[in-house]
Protein backbone atom coordinates (compact mmCIF):
# COMPACT_ATOMS: atom_id res chain seq x y z
CA UNK A 1 0.00 0.00 0.00
CA UNK A 2 1.60 3.33 -0.96
CA UNK A 3 0.55 6.50 0.43
CA UNK A 4 -0.15 10.26 -1.15
CA UNK A 5 0.47 11.42 2.51
CA UNK A 6 1.37 9.64 5.73
CA UNK A 7 2.15 11.99 8.58
CA UNK A 8 2.25 11.58 12.32
CA UNK A 9 2.25 13.43 16.25
CA UNK A 10 2.52 13.19 19.63
CA UNK A 11 0.45 15.07 22.12
CA UNK A 12 -0.36 15.36 25.64
CA UNK A 13 -3.87 15.53 27.10
CA UNK A 14 -5.43 14.91 30.48
CA UNK A 15 -8.14 13.09 29.58
CA UNK A 16 -7.98 9.36 29.16
CA UNK A 17 -8.45 7.48 26.13
CA UNK A 18 -12.67 6.37 26.57
CA UNK A 19 -13.10 10.17 27.27
CA UNK A 20 -10.85 11.77 24.05
CA UNK A 21 -13.44 9.28 22.02
CA UNK A 22 -16.39 10.42 23.57
CA UNK A 23 -15.47 14.02 22.90
CA UNK A 24 -14.55 13.08 19.09
CA UNK A 25 -17.78 11.68 18.75
CA UNK A 26 -19.89 13.99 20.06
CA UNK A 27 -18.19 16.73 17.36
CA UNK A 28 -17.91 14.42 14.76
CA UNK A 29 -18.26 14.32 11.82
CA UNK A 30 -16.19 11.16 11.91
CA UNK A 31 -17.49 8.27 13.84
CA UNK A 32 -14.25 6.55 15.98
CA UNK A 33 -14.21 2.94 17.37
CA UNK A 34 -11.95 1.78 20.63
CA UNK A 35 -9.97 -0.95 19.58
CA UNK A 36 -7.30 -3.45 21.24
CA UNK A 37 -4.28 -4.78 19.73
CA UNK A 38 -1.57 -7.13 21.47
CA UNK A 39 0.99 -5.46 20.60
CA UNK A 40 -0.22 -1.34 20.39
CA UNK A 41 -2.76 -1.80 23.56
CA UNK A 42 -6.02 0.15 23.27
CA UNK A 43 -6.52 2.76 20.21
CA UNK A 44 -8.82 4.62 18.55
CA UNK A 45 -9.67 3.69 14.85
CA UNK A 46 -11.47 5.49 12.37
CA UNK A 47 -11.70 5.17 8.56
CA UNK A 48 -14.37 8.13 7.33
CA UNK A 49 -13.79 7.47 3.78
CA UNK A 50 -12.14 5.47 1.33
CA UNK A 51 -8.59 5.43 1.44
CA UNK A 52 -8.30 7.04 4.96
CA UNK A 53 -7.14 6.05 7.77
CA UNK A 54 -6.31 7.53 11.52
CA UNK A 55 -5.49 6.09 14.67
CA UNK A 56 -5.07 7.62 17.77
CA UNK A 57 -2.69 5.31 20.67
CA UNK A 58 -2.00 6.37 24.31
CA UNK A 59 1.75 5.26 25.34
CA UNK A 60 3.28 3.67 27.37
CA UNK A 61 1.38 0.18 26.75
CA UNK A 62 2.12 -3.20 25.40
CA UNK A 63 5.32 -2.82 23.14
CA UNK A 64 4.52 1.05 21.97
CA UNK A 65 6.39 4.03 23.49
CA UNK A 66 6.82 7.53 23.02
CA UNK A 67 8.98 10.25 22.95
CA UNK A 68 7.68 11.33 26.78
CA UNK A 69 6.69 8.91 29.63
CA UNK A 70 3.57 9.21 28.92
CA UNK A 71 1.15 10.53 26.38
CA UNK A 72 -0.52 9.94 22.80
CA UNK A 73 0.74 9.16 19.06
CA UNK A 74 -1.70 9.67 16.26
CA UNK A 75 -1.16 8.39 12.79
CA UNK A 76 -3.14 10.18 9.87
CA UNK A 77 -2.55 8.63 6.49
CA UNK A 78 -4.34 9.18 2.55
CA UNK A 79 -3.83 6.50 0.52
CA UNK A 80 -2.76 7.14 -2.88
CA UNK A 81 -6.45 6.93 -4.55
CA UNK A 82 -7.86 9.13 -1.20
CA UNK A 83 -10.05 11.79 -2.48
CA UNK A 84 -8.97 13.53 0.62
CA UNK A 85 -6.63 16.06 1.14
CA UNK A 86 -3.98 15.99 3.86
CA UNK A 87 -4.84 20.08 4.53
CA UNK A 88 -8.31 19.21 4.66
CA UNK A 89 -7.91 16.10 7.25
CA UNK A 90 -5.28 17.72 9.48
CA UNK A 91 -7.68 20.82 10.10
CA UNK A 92 -9.75 18.69 10.90
CA UNK A 93 -7.69 16.64 13.33
CA UNK A 94 -6.16 20.00 14.92
CA UNK A 95 -9.66 20.69 15.70
CA UNK A 96 -10.65 17.30 17.62
CA UNK A 97 -6.82 17.99 19.64
CA UNK A 98 -8.62 21.87 20.30
CA UNK A 99 -11.53 20.02 21.62
CA UNK A 100 -9.91 17.75 23.82
CA UNK A 101 -6.95 20.44 25.39
CA UNK A 102 -4.58 18.58 23.73
CA UNK A 103 -1.14 20.81 24.57
CA UNK A 104 2.69 20.06 23.80
CA UNK A 105 1.78 18.92 20.27
CA UNK A 106 4.63 17.96 17.67
CA UNK A 107 4.74 16.57 14.17
CA UNK A 108 6.81 13.47 14.65
CA UNK A 109 7.74 10.60 11.67
CA UNK A 110 5.06 8.27 10.37
CA UNK A 111 5.13 4.65 12.86
CA UNK A 112 3.36 1.63 11.93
Amino acid sequence: MSFKANWAYDFSCNQSLEEVIAVFNDIGPWQWQLRDSYMVGSYLNTRPMEGMHVRVHEYPQSFLKGPREKGFLALLQLEDDSVAEQEDVDRMFRELLNRVMATDINEIEPYD
